[in-house]
C-alpha cells in the first residue's frame, strides 16, 4: 500500500478476510510505524511498547472480521492499541502493588536457601542484593521471583504474564545486568556468583 486510501486498504482487508493470511502483512507494514508512535507516546517502556504494538496487531487480526469496510483503518487499530495499553498499566499498577510482597517472599527464600556457613560468609553480598533488589520496578522484581524464586521457566513466565519468549529472556538478561551492575557499584568488587538460567 503505497499511499494510505481507504478503498486500498478496504480491499487488503477484504483478502484478509477471505483467507489470504500474507495480505495482513501489508497492513502491518503500513500502520506499524503510526501505532508505534502512538504506544511510545503513552508508554515509557520502548520495548513494552512494541510489545503492546505486536499483540494489538495480533488482537486486530483476530477482530478484523468487526472492522467496518469504509472506515478508517488506522483509528480501528489506535483503539485496539488503547485498550491494550490500559490492560498493559492496569497490570503494571498491580504488579506495583504486588512488590513489596514479591520483594519480601524473594529475601526470606534468598535468606532460607543457604547453610548458616555460607550466609555468614555472603552477608555483605545479601545485604547489598537486597537493597538493589528494593530498587527494581514491579516488573523486573515480578520476573526475578517467577524465575529464581519460584523456578519456572522463561515460557511458563511469559504464558503466565501474556508475553513472548523473548521479551521474558531479553528482560530477564536486562535485570540481572542491572543488579549485577547494582551489587559491584555497592561492593566494589566484582560479584562472587553467576546468574544462570
Amino acid at each position: 500500500m503505497a499511499e494510505r486510501q481507504p478503498g486500498k486498504v478496504d480491499e487488503v482487508v477484504r483478502r484478509v478476510l477471505d483467507g489470504d493470511i500474507d495480505a495482513y502483512e501489508e497492513i502491518v507494514r503500513e500502520y506499524q510505524g503510526m501505532l508505534l508512535g502512538y504506544a511510545s507516546q503513552r508508554l515509557t517502556d520502548f520495548s513494552l511498547a512494541k510489545e503492546v504494538v505486536q499483540l494489538s496487531f495480533i488482537r486486530a487480526y483476530q477482530k478484523i472480521h468487526e472492522f467496518r469496510l469504509g472506515e478508517d483503518f488506522g483509528v480501528w487499530l489506535c483503539v485496539i492499541c488503547k485498550y491494550m495499553i490500559m490492560t498493559e498499566l492496569e497490570r503494571m499498577q498491580r504488579d506495583g502493588r504486588n512488590k513489596g510482597n514479591y520483594k519480601n517472599q524473594f529475601e526470606v527464600e534468598l535468606a532460607t536457601a543457604l547453610t548458616e556457613e555460607d550466609k555468614e560468609a555472603l552477608q555483605p553480598v545479601i545485604g547489598v542484593m537486597k537493597k538493589c533488589i528494593g530498587k527494581l520496578k514491579s516488573e523486573a522484581a515480578s520476573l526475578v521471583l517467577l524465575k529464581y524464586h519460584e523456578k519456572k521457566s522463561c515460557k511458563e513466565i511469559a504464558d503466565e504474564k501474556n508475553r513472548t519468549v523473548t521479551w521474558v529472556t531479553s528482560n530477564l538478561s536486562r535485570v540481572r545486568q542491572a543488579l549485577k551492575r547494582c551489587i559491584q557499584s555497592q561492593t566494589k568488587k566484582p560479584t562472587l556468583y553467576t546468574w544462570n538460567d
